[in-house]
């Protein structure tokens, strides 16, 4: 049974609000640190996991002054208007295998989303989208100590209530809310709580190393695979049909000349529905 989304407001963020009703098992259940204002969430948690705190600490501010995205974008984050939350994460998993615990977070995000009804779509590697346009985003980070994981921060962002004239006029036409898609304001508690349910399960399938499973689900709420995409890469652009993603996170991705390239981290830009024909002789990875 899962929390309610539409709740009555004001919507204040607090640990006792959160944990109230909270039917995890262990996300959640340890002191939860809020902030009214912050630079980043990551920051935050990044610290406190230095400071020995335990897998599953958490971090939730009302506001970011230095909110960012992958490759240093920045992240919009207006006070009360959205959710951006941080967990202290130490995974056993060997290092090659932590790019997909961004696709793990983006698939319990949109299962999250889905409770509300809507219908969110995943962008590879970490975009959560509503009708085409973005409405949140992943952003993962990690300490390495040798050839194993020491700690990692996943930093999530969700524009729950923002308006439209709350977003630069030169990404309105590029980004959405909740309360835009839905018509109505939404919970933010109620949202954190349901996302915390659902992280919960899919990073315990990430921790017992169902990698299948999890991209199965993110399979389902696709919408990269089958299109042509312009993928940035530090010296070089592709251009090519995005065809699947490895159980490690891998994007796969064909040129036109049929080679087929394994994109660990680059910027993904989605060009056209239709896919490019390519020549299907024997390929050269």
């Amino acid at each position: 049974m899962y929390p309610s989304i539409d709740r009555g407001f004001p919507d204040k963020l607090s640990s006792g609000a959160v944990q109230k009703g909270l039917t995890t098992e262990w996300l959640g259940q340890q002191p939860i640190f809020c902030f009214g204002v912050v630079e980043t969430t990551n920051i935050e948690a990044n610290r406190l996991a230095r400071e020995g705190r335990p897998e599953g600490t958490l971090v939730v501010a009302d506001a970011q002054t230095k909110g960012r995205g992958r490759l240093r974008r920045s992240w919009v984050s207006p006070p009360g208007t959205g959710l951006y939350l941080s967990v202290v994460l130490r995974p056993t998993c060997a290092p090659d295998r932590f790019p997909a615990l961004t696709l793990t977070a983006g698939v319990a995000t949109a299962a999250a989303i889905q409770q509300m009804g809507l219908v969110p779509q995943l962008k590879w590697p970490n975009d959560i989208l509503i009708s085409g346009k973005k409405v949140g985003g992943i952003l993962t980070e990690a300490v390495f100590d040798k050839k194993q994981i020491d700690f990692a921060i996943l930093g999530i962002g969700i524009n729950v209530n923002t308006a439209a004239e709350e977003f630069p006029v030169s990404f309105r036409n590029q980004a959405t809310s909740l309360r835009l898609s839905l018509g109505k304001p939404v919970s933010r508690v109620a949202l954190l709580q349901n996302l915390l349910i659902k992280f919960e399960h899919y990073y315990g399938l990430f921790s017992e190393g169902d990698f299948g499973s999890i991209i199965h689900s993110w399979s389902e709420l696709d919408s990269t695979l089958g299109r042509e995409v312009e993928v940035s890469l530090p010296e070089s652009r592709l251009l090519g049909v995005a065809e699947a993603v490895e159980p490690d996170g891998t994007l796969l991705v064909r040129d036109k000349t049929n080679r087929l390239h394994r994109i660990v981290a680059g910027d993904v830009v989605h060009c056209r529905t239709a896919p490019l024909t390519v020549d299907r002789s024997p390929f050269t990875e």
